[in-house]
């Protein structure tokens, strides 16, 4: 009896068919974990483009003088602090791969009123900074004697620096910084979904001594650097995940439909007359795409998909000859959307950083947020406006010797207050064998589509475990 019961469970464990759609960090991820999970199942990924990776993209550019330098089409590092790439990457046995990355923080500038000024990020600074007004500076530090919060609703990313900070501290340096890195308005950004490290610095009491706290945790924690990247790119990480992927693979496929016949799921494709039949479907697309592919078949879900408002966002990357530029004594710009610039931020690599070689500099220029027009440009107009903001700003007046433009249209999530309440409703409106995950869902940081692709792979993969 018992032999029995194991058979028919490696039988419906061998018919079982997991559907990912999207094929990204989030995608992959979602597929090696329910690989992982259920061996004996089959994993179909459907990617509509015909590379993986998604925002995840490397590209190696030659220079006149036959060298070459790396080109991140999305993120160039990530942070330790959230573990899931350091794992993953362990987990995959890509370790070699892996490099020490800069703080990306340390000399970091803001635009204030059309001057450039470096962000305070230690006490001398701080106090001698034109950045903030007298007041401005005695307001933050009143911040170990403001009262924390306790109860856990979700907040403004602007509400909370102005609780805990003042609102000049918002206005002039931290709402930037914020608002650079997520492309968005810190007034109506989640708290809970974009920064929930700061809540959690909070409960200590304030954020002084939960940064304290923090500090001599890791006196006790496995040693580790605090930012990493790849020697041949960050792609190194989802070509790993799609090496170690033991299902199907199947880019230039979009899905285009999707019903219910028979008990199963059923996914209309681009190649026509293909349709796949699945037990769980895993979008891992951006909301706007998961609600049309839902709206027949989980309206209510469909409806507070759209509800999930998505931005433009692209990046140009310039290579210049060292020569050729005015001394720049910065690493990062960030421009706050009061400024009214068509860029939003500059980041800037160069020598000894492996990834640009000696006598060039790499500048990679930000935009789609603040204006989403400029994303809508085309590439020699858009090379020639962003020229004309680097001159403005930066006194650069050389053209570059190699560039290169990636961009993605209504594809970047903005996460409203009450975010996570949103996503529980999603998640209760979808029918059983359906799942979300995603830089749209809980958290848009890579180690965050990587968490929540992998707690979507273990919930789904627990009812084929209990047969």
């Amino acid at each position: 009896m018992h032999a029995c019961g194991c058979s028919a469970t490696i039988r419906l464990r061998m018919a079982a068919h997991i559907v990912v759609i999207g094929g990204g960090i989030s995608g992959l991820s979602a597929a090696y974990d329910v690989n992982r999970l259920l061996p004996d199942a089959q994993v179909t990924v459907l990617e509509r483009e015909l590379r993986w990776g998604g925002k995840i993209l490397s590209e190696t550019v030659p220079l006149p003088d036959g060298g070459a330098c790396l080109i991140e089409g999305g993120a160039e590092s990530f942070v330790t602090r959230k573990p899931e790439v350091w794992d993953l990457v362990h987990e995959l046995g890509i370790a070699d791969q892996m490099r020490l990355a800069p703080n990306a923080a340390n000399g970091t500038c803001v635009l204030d009123e059309g001057r450039i000024r470096r962000i305070p990020l230690d006490p001398v600074t701080f106090l001698t900074t034109g950045l903030l007004s007298p007041a401005g500076k005695a307001r933050m530090l009143l911040e170990p004697l403001i009262a924390a919060r306790r109860d856990a609703g979700d907040e403004s990313l602007a509400d909370f620096v102005d609780r805990r900070l003042g609102r000049e501290a918002r206005e002039r340096f931290i709402g930037p910084v914020l608002g650079g890195i997520y492309n968005t308005d810190p007034e109506v950004q989640s708290l809970l979904t974009t920064a929930p490290v700061m809540r959690e610095l909070e409960q200590h009491g304030s954020l002084v001594w939960g940064s304290a706290v923090r500090m001599w945790e890791r006196r006790s924690a496995p040693r580790r650097p605090a930012f990493i990247s790849f020697k041949h790119g960050t792609q190194a990480l989802t070509d790993g995940l799609a090496a170690a992927f033991g299902g199907t693979l199947r880019a230039g496929v979009t899905a285009e439909a999707l019903s219910r016949q028979g008990g199963r799921w059923q996914i209309a494709t681009s190649e026509g007359a293909s349709t796949l039949s699945a037990d769980a479907v895993i979008f891992t697309t951006p909301a706007n795409a998961a609600a049309s592919l839902l709206a027949e078949v989980a309206p209510a879900a469909a409806a507070l998909l759209r509800t999930i408002h998505h931005n433009h966002i692209g990046t140009l990357s310039l290579v210049y000859r060292d020569a050729d530029l005015p001394r720049l004594n910065l690493s990062g710009l960030m421009i706050p959307r009061r400024e009214r610039r068509p860029i939003d931020a500059i980041t800037r690599f160069h020598a000894p950083n492996p990834r640009v070689p000696e006598g060039y500099t790499l500048l990679k220029v930000f935009f789609g947020g603040g204006d989403p027009r400029t994303a809508e440009l085309d590439e020699p107009t858009l090379i020639e406006r962003v020229g004309r903001e680097l001159d403005a700003l930066l006194a650069i007046k050389a053209q570059p010797v190699a560039w290169r433009v990636y961009r993605w249209h209504s594809a970047f999530p903005q996460a409203a207050v009450g975010h996570l309440d949103l996503v529980d409703d999603i998640e209760a409106a979808l029918p059983a064998g359906l799942f979300v995950a995603g830089a749209a869902f809980r958290g848009i940081g890579v180690p965050d589509c990587i968490r929540q692709a992998r707690a979507v792979a273990g919930r789904l993969a627990q009812p084929f475990l209990k047969r």
